[in-house]
């Protein structure tokens, strides 16, 4: 019976943690779900990413909640874009050593007034830089950075660094190449999420809604004439977003409405499908 009974536990241990360095892990905080494939390529499983906004949710009326809080202190990092309404508040949250690292340090920052009901981004700054592969390559060598000074002598993470940040560099010359043989003028969005990517690549990105609210009749108008005038023949939406928003302009202007998702949790492959969608 006590052999049984060690196998039991054995077995039960070993269901619980894949090997003894899984039940060892640390664990990393990222703010939304696009960064957490990101840190987890740059530190190659060493921790557990845990994403503090959880999927389905909008980070720009999001607020932690008090067992997340709590979690916060226990942590090493906590890797934000610096600039949603939720994080600048983070410092104050932070009992422990965590460090909260700003991923968009060194980015050219957009003015915006992306707005949701009564939360408005900080002095009116464009947050979405995780959908822009030039963004991305400062994102990522900020959170190398970040972790070479806590591990200096982890070359490991270093070569993970090399190989996503070569991946980035493909799918920014991807995106360029086929933006500029199609000769792609705009896109049109109902949320503005790809305003870095549009600036990136010198494409005019036209939202439907601002400021968090629907375009007025006269509004519609010109953006169904601004969507003709630049060939668009797609409306993209976030799945949050009812496809009964963007359904009246897009039957106007003669545009296929897609379906795309800026939190997604392999951004790299949405920015490459993105690219595909506006340059059919």
């Amino acid at each position: 019976m006590q052999k049984l009974a060690t196998f039991i536990i054995c077995a039960l241990l070993t269901i619980g943690c894949a090997t003894k360095s899984d039940c060892n892990k640390k664990t990393i905080y990222v703010t939304i779900t696009p960064m957490q494939s990101i840190i987890e390529e740059i530190t190659a499983d060493d921790f557990d990413v845990e994403v503090i906004v959880p999927k389905g949710a909008s980070p720009e009326t999001f607020e932690p909640t008090p067992k997340q809080v709590t979690a916060f202190s226990n942590v090493e990092f906590i890797f934000s874009t610096g600039l949603i309404d939720f994080e600048q508040s983070l410092t104050s949250r932070i009992n422990g050593d965590a460090e909260l690292v700003n991923l968009s340090e060194g980015i050219e920052l957009i003015a915006g007034s992306c707005s949701h009901g009564n939360h408005q981004h900080k002095h009116g700054v464009d947050p979405h830089i995780w959908t822009s592969p030039r963004a991305l390559r400062t994102m990522v060598a900020n959170a190398h950075d970040a972790i070479m000074a806590h591990y200096p002598d982890s070359v490991k993470y270093t070569e993970a660094t090399e190989r996503l940040l070569e991946h980035i560099a493909e799918l920014d010359n991807y995106c360029a190449t086929r933006i500029e043989t199609e000769g792609v003028e705009a896109m049109m969005i109902y949320h503005p999420a790809y305003t870095y990517y549009a600036r990136d690549y010198g494409i005019k990105q036209i939202a439907i809604e601002h400021d968090g609210k629907e375009p007025s009749l006269r509004q519609t108008t010109a953006l169904i004439e601004t969507a003709k005038d630049h060939g668009v023949r797609t409306i993209l939406r976030q799945p949050q977003y009812s496809e009964d928003k963007v359904r009246a302009i897009a039957n106007d202007a003669g545009a296929e409405i897609i379906t795309t998702d800026p939190l997604s949790e392999d951004i790299l492959a949405e920015i490459e499908r993105v690219t595909e969608i506006i340059c059919r």
